[in-house]
């Protein structure tokens, strides 16, 4: 099911996004790479910005998150 993220999803997007870049590793260009790829202050900061989650849950685990954002 694709469903909207709340606050409570944070941590399993934080998860989700530095697993996911680590199967990108040696792609991602090492001046743009950095442990964690992205930290929670960052992923904190982009949702105050305005970025929403959607999220695909499985069997009431969140296993694949997007972002996006508006900019007008």
């Amino acid at each position: 099911m694709i469903r909207a993220c709340v606050e409570n999803d944070l941590l399993d997007i934080y998860n989700i996004v530095n697993d996911a870049a680590h199967a990108y590793r040696g792609v991602i260009p090492a001046d743009c790479w950095k442990e964690p790829y992205m930290p929670i202050e960052e992923l904190r900061h982009e949702v105050s910005e305005g970025v929403q989650f959607l999220g695909y849950e499985l069997k009431g685990r969140l296993i694949a998150v997007m972002g996006q954002q508006s900019k007008e």
